[in-house]
């Protein structure tokens, strides 16, 4: 578990200047109950919506650590998460 909140905390941070309080309730909430995969997809959701480029190597450890499957029990949403993260414009 350690990994997968580690990531979701630094995609977070990486993302911050995007969020709106909608976005960092929905985030640092998931976080905090342990579903990193929900935490991961609604940071994903906040940066295609605002545009918000990511650093290129997050995103690669990101698309790294969903090729070897679901981060956590959000398993059912893993397909469409893995389709949005290759949308993501990276800097």
């Amino acid at each position: 578990m350690g990994d997968q909140f580690q990531l979701a905390k630094e995609l977070a941070a990486a993302a911050e200047a995007c969020f709106d309080t909608a976005d960092r309730l929905a985030v640092y909430s998931e976080m905090n109950l342990g579903t990193h995969q929900y935490a991961v997809d609604e940071i994903i959701w906040a940066v295609l919506r605002k545009d918000h480029p990511m650093p290129a190597g997050l995103i690669d450890e990101l698309r790294q650590r969903l090729a070897i499957g679901p981060i956590d029990q959000g398993g059912e949403h893993h397909d469409h998460l893995v389709e949005r993260v290759a949308r993501v414009r990276t800097r």
